[in-house]
């Protein structure tokens, strides 16, 4: 993945006002104070990556999404089960702890999260950025971080060395956990979108 300064700081502000939006979003849903931010984007080194991936012991519910239009992508989030609990008490406006274990309703409050974070990507690149994505129904799998990313990696037939890293920070009801976000982008069709808002090679 060959991106430049100039093109990783465009991918930031993308990345940035898509995941503000969805946070308001969430937010807003859930009526309470949850909130996603961004820490930080970088091209990160796609064998240390699972390297980390595999050493991260928590067990993952993730949601994977796929885009289909002139740029073609793929959005992989993973949060702490823990975390999956909580959300689903707050979708179903219940008492924080009374999820114990991942259910249908676990599914359907991670599901309803991705559905959230996939609108408002693709949302902020059409309005903003004039792309043409279509977020495709969620997926939603409760396994290992590097159980979920080394699926990732051979769903999406990966032949390069990188991949796009996003590392977020997931507030809800008063405890803050990390979180991943991976985009992994069509690089021809991306280019070609970076290069219509006139950032170069």
């Amino acid at each position: 993945m060959n991106i430049t300064q100039d093109r990783l700081k465009i991918l930031e502000i993308m990345s940035r006002l898509s995941i503000d939006r969805a946070s308001r979003a969430l937010s807003k849903s859930l009526r309470t104070g949850a909130r996603i931010s961004l820490s930080k984007v970088f091209v990160a080194d796609l064998s240390e990556t699972t390297e980390k991936m595999n050493e991260d012991q928590r067990e993952m519910i993730s949601v994977m999404v796929d885009f289909k239009g002139n740029e073609g992508c793929r959005l992989l989030f993973m949060l702490p089960l823990e975390g999956s609990l909580i959300l689903t008490d707050l979708f179903l406006r219940q008492r924080i702890g009374t999820s114990k274990e991942c259910d249908v309703f676990t599914e359907s409050a991670v599901q309803e999260l991705g559905n959230i974070l996939a609108s408002h990507i693709s949302n902020a690149l059409v309005s903003d950025f004039n792309a043409k994505l279509i977020p495709q129904p969620p997926r939603v799998h409760n396994d290992y971080a590097g159980v979920i990313f080394s699926n990732l990696v051979l769903e999406q037939g990966m032949v390069n060395d990188s991949i796009l890293l996003i590392e977020t920070i997931f507030e809800i009801s008063g405890s803050k956990l990390e979180c991943y976000l991976f985009l992994v982008p069509e690089m021809k069709s991306f280019a070609k979108l970076l290069d219509s808002i006139g950032v170069g090679t």
